[in-house]
């Protein structure tokens, strides 16, 4: 019924965690641990927009096959060109289409039409944060879809309510957001779906975020080696989703003041990093693991990565490697003044 997207575009549309201020008197040092940052402050966190973790197909969706050329309606080719506009983020467009599928929709009396037409407003809302307008319309979709018999351990139903979650947890309603996370994670516990399997790791790492946004850095531990070891078992390790998830628990051990199984996971992540195609990701990273040589007074070994963070900002044109490369380069100097 539905694919999952590559799940590196989820994380590469997805703030990464990265160590910048909030001041720490620990030994006495003025570096600073991590706080999360967008990524063009996504919005995107604020936090970066939220993109679609499930590509519906839009024939399957509607009860057809890809290669049923006679039911190519209007309908169809409206509902793909709204959905190839809204990947490539020209969203007044997508949303101009999407209106005129759901009045063909609401014309032919087609219910799963209009589902799904609900469902890509509510996701094109979603990512550009209008989080209010996003989740009428994930509830909406979610009502008509429960009304229709589907079960609540269905992973559409599980998908809608944790961005329903994260919206919460964007606007601050911690209680609900709470609930929510849990709620997602005990509907699909047990499922060893493989779709299932990589949705539960998204909700581990998004219910982690949220507890570190809340305080609780060691249950926040918990659920990002959940993340990472259901990563792991879907798509291995030598991958840039494994990098970031590596990264973030690295940081988030640092906020522990745990600095040795910090560098032991970002050492594990620059490493990964090295042998990638892309590397525009990987920079940050490695500013990071110079953050934690600094704050250990291993001078020589923060600089070089910090350098190397730099180069590789600069070469793959990365706003976020550059600005953390910088930012390491001058607590060292600072460092170096005392």
């Amino acid at each position: 019924m539905f694919k999952l997207r590559n799940w590196f575009k989820l994380y590469a549309s997805y703030n990464k965690f990265v160590i910048r201020p909030f001041s720490s008197t620990f030994l006495g040092s003025t570096i600073t641990k991590h706080v999360r940052r967008t990524e063009n402050v996504y919005t995107h966190n604020f936090v970066p927009p939220l993109k679609t973790v499930f590509a519906l197909n839009v024939l399957s969706w509607l009860g057809f096959s890809d290669n049923d050329n006679e039911k190519e309606s209007e309908l169809i080719m409206t509902i793909k060109r709204a959905v190839l506009a809204t990947r490539r983020e020209q969203y007044d467009k997508a949303e101009q289409l999407l209106h005129v599928a759901l009045r063909l929709a609401q014309q032919q009396q087609n219910e799963e039409g209009i589902t799904y037409c609900y469902d890509l407003m509510a996701n094109l809302a979603f990512d550009q944060y209008r989080l209010n307008k996003a989740e009428t319309l994930f509830i909406s979709v979610l009502q008509r879809l429960l009304s229709t018999g589907m079960q609540q351990d269905d992973l559409k139903v599980i998908h809608i309510s944790l961005k329903l979650a994260r919206i919460c947890h964007l606007k601050a309603e911690n209680e609900k957001a709470d609930i929510g996370y849990n709620w997602c994670l005990e509907k699909i516990r047990g499922n060893s779906d493989e779709n299932a399997q990589i949705l539960c790791g998204i909700i581990h790492d998004w219910y982690a975020q949220f507890l570190l946004d809340t305080g609780d850095v060691a249950k926040s531990l918990k659920h990002l080696k959940e993340a990472y070891n259901i990563c792991v078992l879907a798509v291995g390790q030598e991958n840039e989703q494994s990098m970031l998830l590596l990264n973030d628990i690295g940081i988030t051990n640092w906020r522990t003041d745990n600095l040795e199984a910090a560098e032991e996971c970002l050492n594990k992540a620059v490493l990964i990093g090295n042998n990638l195609e892309d590397k525009s990701h990987t920079g940050v990273i490695n500013a990071n693991l110079g953050l934690v040589y600094l704050q250990r007074g291993l001078i020589e070994q923060a600089t070089r990565y910090c350098d190397i963070a730099l180069q590789l900002g600069n070469r793959h044109d990365n706003a976020e490697s550059v600005s953390q490369a910088n930012y390491c380069i001058e607590q060292i100097k600072l460092n170096l003044r005392k």
